[in-house]
């Protein structure tokens, strides 16, 4: 049961033209042995025509557009109505079908994209045909065999269902369309603001997104009286891998060091690139705090080897960190962090320096 109504769901969301042409051709199909057992010889063969044309249409479904086939099966529609109230009256129910017009014109429309001039010459037809079918009474001439009560009961019943049945597919197609476009919106808009927000190499924040989160934090009552740690820190020699490797090796070091730092990192930090091979780390809490998980944090990266194709790259950072009081200025804590690396930097790197900066 569960395979069945899989089965359904992908033939109505994946063969959208193939299940219309589908049900126009099985109405056909039934219609043409029961307009020649009532010897309606003539409607017989325009069934049997329609039924052949729509198998070819089903066949060639994935290479026909949409608008093709919503304007095919409008003007089908069309010719089907006139056919039936010229020959055989008004009375006959040829004017049941355009219920559906409208719904083929909507489609015909939304399929059309941009090629406006595309949709003039069915709306037009279409639009007269309603009018000419609603307002002017058609006789049956002199030649037309009648409709039986019981033969128009079945045409009027099956062209009242087909109709129904058109009208809500149709509404099931705009539907999903309008479906897909608000999906469509919602990934477009997540991915706009995942890359104003991201770096797009290393993936985690960029250096834009943590001065506005710094300016939240600044300006928010609810953060005066917390403590911030702030630590930047870089890769050592990192222009002798570029150098050696090449800067597509160099890139990658810094992936795959963005992403062990940040899977290392407590949840009580906002990590992000702060430019080149530098990065940020903005902690909630005491410098002794950041400085025991950023003394842990060093000692992996000294341990690790980052592969690159089959090479062992070892590196090792540099870490400059400044702490704030309640009172704090992120500025200066900026100033005191990078101040701090640079001094890590001339006194041997692969180190932490803490404190207030005195350069």
């Amino acid at each position: 049961m569960y395979s069945l109504r899989k089965r359904i769901q992908y033939l109505f969301i994946k063969k959208d033209t193939s299940v219309l042409c589908g049900l126009i051709a099985i109405i056909h199909i039934i219609m043409s042995p029961v307009t020649f057992y009532y010897h309606l010889d003539f409607l017989s063969r325009y069934h049997s025509y329609a039924a052949i044309l729509y198998v070819v249409m089903i066949m060639l479904s994935k290479a026909i557009p949409p608008l093709f086939l919503f304007t095919m099966c409008d003007l089908e529609s069309i010719a089907y109505c006139f056919i039936v109230s010229i020959m055989h009256g008004s009375d006959a129910g040829g004017y049941i079908l355009p219920m559906t017009l409208l719904t083929y014109l909507f489609m015909i429309v939304i399929s059309s994209k941009k090629e406006t001039y595309s949709t003039i010459l069915p709306t037009t037809i279409t639009i007269i045909v309603i009018l000419v079918l609603q307002f002017l009474n058609f006789h049956p001439g002199p030649d037309a065999v009648p409709f039986t009560k019981q033969f128009y009961l079945f045409h009027y019943s099956v062209y009242s269902i087909t109709s129904i049945l058109t009208i809500c597919f149709i509404c099931y197609v705009i539907q999903k369309k309008f479906y897909r476009f608000r999906e469509k919106t919602r990934i477009k808009t997540a991915y706009l603001n995942y890359s104003a927000t991201h770096d797009s190499l290393t993936k985690v924040l960029n250096r834009r997104h943590v001065s506005e989160l710094i300016n939240n934090y600044s300006s928010n009552p609810k953060y005066a009286d917390t403590i911030f740690s702030t630590a930047i820190f870089d890769i050592d020699n990192f222009k002798k891998i570029n150098d050696t490797y090449g800067y597509n090796c160099g890139d990658a070091i810094l992936k795959l060091l963005a992403d062990l730092i940040h899977r290392s990192l407590p949840e009580n930090t906002v990590f992000a690139r702060w430019g080149g091979e530098e990065f940020l780390i903005l902690f909630i809490g005491t410098s002794n705090d950041a400085y025991q998980v950023l003394d842990q944090l060093r000692e992996r990266v000294e341990d690790n080897s980052f592969r690159y194709f089959n090479k062992a790259i070892k590196i090792t950072i540099t870490i400059g960190l400044s702490e704030a009081e309640k009172s704090y200025n992120f500025q200066k804590m900026l100033i005191d962090a990078d101040n701090n690396l640079l001094i890590g930097k001339r006194t041997g790197k692969n180190k932490i320096v803490k404190g207030e900066s005195k350069k």
